[in-house]
């Protein structure tokens, strides 16, 4: 509880003014002299003469000054908080907790010699500029800030949008009205009318939830600057009673925020046509050109609450890709070391690890593409996975039945598990490994007690690795089709690729649901959509693709690694 008293705003301004340029210890003396400092404990300015004394002082070298001028520039608002008990004319001394106020040492005993929860004012204001309070105030502004940015940003970009869709919705309606006679002129007036209303309309509401959002966007700018003024110029306890006054500020910014959410103020807002079936086909029954369809759709704006940062207000950044919006830029040729590569990686520090089935080695290099070290598993080594949290690589074996776990830190092995299979490739999640075990079908090892289950029956494609996204796996089937199934083994999606891709090898995913797939022979790289419904060719052999084994998606730093089965590896840059 903040209490207000009643105050005459202009006289008080204007004796405060006064008060603030001369100095108090001259004006007591009758003496007139401009002020140079100002000293919050004493609440009185002084001289250049007076300010010497002052630090001189026993009882007054320890109290904090600022310049007069950047006193004068805090807030009227702050500037206003008393010091003095208006009441006694005394200095504030104690804090009562039970009514949320500061009190002189009459206050105590007139109104506050019955609260128990009283302590002394001196050490509640103690560091309140570095307190959790303030600092949470700071914290909460500037993420006020930052969420009414991007949704300023969001809302033009949703405007800009709704130009782009009417532009491109224009362009169709006058590529498919060639098509069709004049007596359809009156109709695509029509439609073009419900097209601009349409725009004319969302635009209207868009524009001014931007102009509400800038408003909002000048008062936590006023408060930040309010907030560094107070931290930087104003006394400990002006700046503790300021504080629940800002607080106040701050939760009306918040609710703002939940309101433009609750109302789904948020939601974006585009325009699409459809067209007519009968436009084409029966041109002298036609009613209509089209309907003008507005899409409502969560905004693109990624808001943070570190209230509760396990429940952050979370938008798409951008719509899901499709297939047809991926392009590669390659970012790198790398000399790979071995004759056969079978599998590859990369660490998140920008190193790649390449396996090599005939030599058993396994070599990390360096992200300018130099030999780093190399592993040496004592077993003809198959696929590999790297496990961030743990830092291990673990490493199949092809046909010798084994799976090693490796510590990357001290770069020796750690476990040995044996599956009684063949296996090739390899991932995991939870503490389970999930593995290739070619006639043996797909399977998942626990590391806890090395129990193996079979999730899915039926023979996989030989030397072909396993991919892993959330909760599904990809695996390559004996005759090239792909398969997405979730961590129990039950289908969501196949597709047959047959004619299109031949001994398909490497398979890896990027943050979207992408399938990548790797044709040995037909050295090409598929890219399959997130719903196994549609393909098209990614990387042929003019791209420098000669018996791709390997290929392994970087989901931090959005890279695609390909590697031949022989020299050369490909690392690309991959957006959306």
């Amino acid at each position: 509880m903040i209490y207000i008293y009643k105050v005459d705003v202009p006289n008080l301004l204007k004796t405060m003014s006064s008060k603030l340029t001369v100095c108090g210890v001259c004006d007591y003396q009758n003496i007139n002299k401009p002020s140079v400092v100002w000293c919050s404990e004493c609440d009185e300015g002084l001289c250049e003469e007076c300010k010497t004394h002052h630090a001189a002082s026993k009882g007054s070298r320890n109290h904090s000054i600022v310049l007069i001028y950047d006193y004068q520039n805090l807030p009227s608002n702050i500037l206003e908080i008393n010091q003095i008990c208006p009441k006694h004319t005394e200095k504030y001394q104690i804090f009562c907790k039970k009514h949320d106020t500061p009190c002189c040492r009459r206050c105590v005993v007139e109104t506050h010699n019955d609260c128990k929860e009283i302590e002394a004012l001196d050490d509640v204001i103690r560091n309140v500029k570095s307190s959790n309070a303030f600092l949470e105030i700071e914290q909460i502004l500037a993420e006020l800030s930052e969420n009414l940015q991007r949704i300023r940003k969001d809302r033009k970009e949703n405007l800009r949008n709704l130009k782009e869709n009417r532009t491109q919705i224009e362009k169709e309606v006058q590529q498919t009205r060639i098509l069709i006679n004049t007596h359809l002129d009156k109709l695509q007036e029509s439609l073009m009318k419900e097209l601009y209303a349409a725009e004319e309309n969302e635009s209207k509401k868009l524009n001014h939830l931007i102009s509400c959002i800038q408003k909002e966007e000048k008062d936590i700018t006023d408060c930040q600057t309010t907030l560094d003024k107070i931290k930087q110029h104003a006394s400990d306890l002006q700046t503790f009673l300021a504080l629940n006054h800002i607080q106040l500020d701050v939760t009306n910014n918040e609710k703002f925020l939940d309101t433009l959410i609750k109302e789904e103020k948020m939601n974006h807002v585009s325009i699409s046509w459809k067209n007519e079936t009968s436009v084409e086909n029966l041109l002298t029954t036609l009613k209509k050109m089209g309907t003008i369809i507005l899409d409502t759709r969560p905004g693109d704006a990624t808001l943070t609450n570190r209230k509760n940062k396990q429940a952050q207000i979370m938008m798409p950044i951008t719509p899901v890709p499709t297939i047809d919006d991926l392009t590669l830029t390659l970012r790198q040729t790398v000399n790979t070391i071995g004759t056969y590569i079978s599998g590859c990686s990369l660490l998140p520090d920008g190193r790649m690890i390449f396996s090599c089935c005939t030599s058993g080695h396994i070599s990390v290099l360096k992200s300018d593409g130099t030999l780093h070290f190399t592993l040496k598993p004592g077993q003809r080594t198959s696929h590999i996975f790297f496990i961030e949290e743990s830092q291990k690589l673990v490493v199949t074996s092809g046909n010798v039945n084994c799976i090693k776990i490796i510590d990357m830190k001290n770069r020796k092995t750690e476990k040995s598990i044996n599956v009684g299979s063949q296996n090739y490739g390899i991932a995991h999640k939870d503490g389970k490994l999930f593995y290739n075990g070619y006639h043996g079908g797909l399977n998942v090892v626990s590391l806890d007690d090395n129990s193996i289950t079979q999730l899915v029956n039926g023979p996989l494609s030989e030397y072909s690795s396993i991919a892993m996204w959330l909760d599904n796996l990809y695996f390559i089937n004996k005759d090239n089709s792909v398969t997405c199934c979730d961590l129990q083994g039950t289908l969501k999606w196949k597709l047959e690729l047959k004619g299109f891709i031949e001994c398909a090898r490497g398979i890896t995913v990027d943050n979207y649901g992408r399938v990548y797939v790797s044709g040995y022979s037909s050295r090409n790289v598929i890219l399959i959509s997130p719903d196994g419904t549609k393909h098209r060719l990614l990387l042929s052999k003019t791209d420098g693709l000669h018996f791709p084994q390997s290929v392994c998606f970087d989901r931090t730093n959005n890279q695609l690694l390909i590697a031949n089965h022989r020299k050369d590896a490909f690392l690309y840059d991959v957006s959306k």
